[in-house]
Parts: C-alpha cells; sequence; structure tokens
C-alpha cells in the first residue's frame, strides 16, 4: 500500500481538553458497526453506559448527543471511553478524526481537515509551501475501486500540474487561478459559457446562508462579511502577504483532497471550481482580518461548516455542474476582479 499525506502530518498533536471548539460537539458521529458490536460487548459500568450512547438516528448508528455535545465527552472537554481504555477503543469516525482517507486501489490519501484548530495551525497558518510524502508499507490491499487506469494516471498528472502551478509563487494570486480554471477546463475538454451577471460574492454568500448552518459564529459570519464596497484590511490587496499564502494552501488543500475524485465522473473542473469557490468566499469574508490566525479562523469555521455537512457539499456539488452563470469558470472569475 502506498500512502500519501502532507509533510506536517506526522507534526500534527490533537490540543484534547485545551481545543477551542471540540470535535465531540457541534455534529453527528456515525459508528461503525465493528465498533458498535465491540461497545455492546463491553463490560462493567462502561459497557452499560456505551450500550445506552448508542442511538438509531434516520437508521445510522450514531453516538447519542446532550445540547449537542456528545454523551462520553466530559466536562474537562475530554473523552470518557478515551481516558479509559485509550485511542484504539474508539469508533472509526473518532479514531481517524480530522483526517480524511480516501483510496484509490493500492494508493490511499490522507488529508486532515481544516476544521481542527491544531490543523490549521500545523498546516495553514505555515508560511513554506506544501510537499507530500509517500511511503510504501506492507499493508495488504483488500479494497479495490473499479476505475480506469489510463484515466487516473491522466487526472494523477493533471493534479501534479495543478498543484505546481498553484505554488508558483513568482505569479500573482490572480494569475494562478486564472491558470488553474484554464488546466481544468483543458483537461475536460471543454470551454464554459461567459458570465454576464454581476454581484458574484454577494450571491455566494447568499447561498451559503440558504444551507445548514451548525454554529452561530458562522452566521453572524456571513451576515456580516461580504459587503459591497468594504475595503480589505491590508491596504495592500486582498491578493497580497500573509492572504496569498493562505489562499495557495486552502488550494492545494482542495486540489489534493478532491480532484482525483473526477477519475468517477469525468470531469474535474467541477472539483476545481469548489477549490476556486473556497479560496473566493475565504478571501471575501475575511476581508476586516489584520493577521494569519485570524484568516484561519475564517477558513476553520468554513470548513467545520461545509466539508463536514453532506448536504452543504451535495447543494455545491450541484452548483459547480453548472456550466454558465455565477457559477460557472467565468463566474469565478469575475468573482475573483470583484475582490480587488
Amino acid at each position: 500500500m502506498k500512502i500519501t499525506k502532507p509533510q506536517w502530518d506526522q507534526e500534527f498533536r490533537c490540543l484534547a481538553g485545551g481545543c477551542p471548539d471540540t470535535c465531540c460537539a457541534g455534529w453527528e458521529i456515525p459508528v461503525d458497526e465493528p465498533s458498535v458490536l465491540r461497545f455492546r460487548a463491553m463490560d462493567g459500568a462502561l459497557g452499560q453506559r456505551m450500550r445506552r450512547a448508542l442511538v438509531t438516528v434516520d437508521g445510522e448508528m450514531q453516538l447519542a448527543r446532550k445540547e449537542g455535545r456528545c454523551v462520553l465527552l466530559n466536562q474537562a472537554q475530554l473523552c470518557d471511553l478515551y481516558a479509559a481504555c485509550g485511542e484504539e477503543a474508539l469508533c472509526r469516525t473518532c479514531h481517524l478524526h480530522p483526517r480524511f482517507v480516501v483510496q484509490y486501489g493500492g494508493r490511499r490519501e490522507i488529508m486532515p481537515g481544516l476544521s481542527c484548530p491544531a490543523w490549521v495551525t500545523t498546516y495553514l497558518l505555515r508560511e513554506e509551501p506544501v510537499e507530500f510524502v509517500t511511503e510504501e508499507t506492507e499493508e495488504e490491499i483488500t479494497e479495490y475501486t473499479d476505475i480506469d487506469g489510463a484515466q487516473f494516471y491522466r487526472l494523477w498528472k493533471g493534479r501534479e500540474k495543478a498543484l505546481a502551478l498553484v505554488q508558483e509563487r513568482q505569479r500573482t494570486m490572480e494569475e494562478r487561478l486564472r491558470r488553474l480554471l484554464a488546466l481544468a477546463q483543458e483537461l475536460d475538454g471543454e470551454e464554459e459559457l461567459e458570465c454576464s451577471q454581476d454581484g458574484v460574492l454577494a450571491a455566494y454568500r447568499e447561498r451559503l446562508l440558504r444551507m445548514e448552518i451548525l454554529t452561530p459564529a458562522w452566521r453572524e459570519l456571513l451576515q456580516t462579511a461580504c459587503r459591497s464596497g468594504r475595503e480589505p484590511a491590508d491596504t495592500a490587496g486582498v491578493w497580497t502577504g500573509f492572504r496569498a499564502q493562505v489562499a495557495e494552501k486552502l488550494l492545494v488543500y482542495d486540489l489534493f483532497r478532491f480532484m482525483l475524485q473526477g477519475v468517477y465522473t469525468g470531469r474535474v473542473l467541477p472539483q476545481v471550481k469548489y477549490a476556486v469557490f473556497h479560496v473566493l468566499v475565504i478571501m471575501a469574508l475575511g476581508r476586516d482580518c489584520r493577521t494569519r490566525e485570524e484568516l484561519g479562523e475564517v477558513a476553520r469555521l468554513y470548513s467545520k461548516e461545509i466539508e463536514h455537512c453532506a448536504e452543504n457539499q451535495k447543494a455545491l456539488d450541484r452548483c459547480f455542474c453548472r456550466r454558465s452563470g455565477r457559477y460557472s469558470a467565468a463566474g469565478l472569475l469575475r468573482g475573483m476582479e470583484e475582490l480587488r
């Protein structure tokens, strides 16, 4: 098995009780079947508690929540199951979090999610460009995916080119975004229609406001930010300094996570458009941010609201399958112009 992940993955450390926004609250925690069987077989008082903690929601087994918090989370912001039995006792969801894992035959790719404050610090706030490391293990391949090998290789090389392109720091971020969208259209063999609509960024904000919202902080940010006529906090421009570096990291993050999924749909342009949209939204919502850390918090809120909600993901996927209008490549470029 070949496993690829960003070079800083080994540095990641959970903040545990010191986390400002625990991952054990605010969203559902599905439990895989082997863990359900294991929890039900546990002895003693902890076993009784684990059986009570298992609930069925919409046909899916989950850990119960009280006031939005997992019932296993104690007042010190620590997991009682972890404290009693260690990391190996956790269900698959908790064991992997915050990492997203995708497998293509004998290749596994790992990227921690930006909803995690620790990974925001470890990855997003770094000045250095991202590199990916691949290690080969003796793990037996037990999952096979029905994908076209030639198509996968073509997209693999296309993603390599895209990742290199967005980290060309001698070019402006605006130029990199244009070249990235052009590359995706070339890979798909299509050219999207022009966008004749104005108010692109405002439309994006309204779209996000109509989606499921998990936290009051995200709703407040959407309601108060991205106003027309507002000047960026950085008078040198939206796409300079630490902002450009954060934008670059966001693009690398999304391209690595999503671009190869085009092997299942036959298109990569929707995934690339999502990456550009992600950057535009974060830069627009973070116009008033004075520091890298403040902008990182905007990105973290976005990740928590969008990446961990299947309905929100599906809603955006439908938008980026459009070939014209504000969600086309031309529409995204118009949104980029509005950020100036």
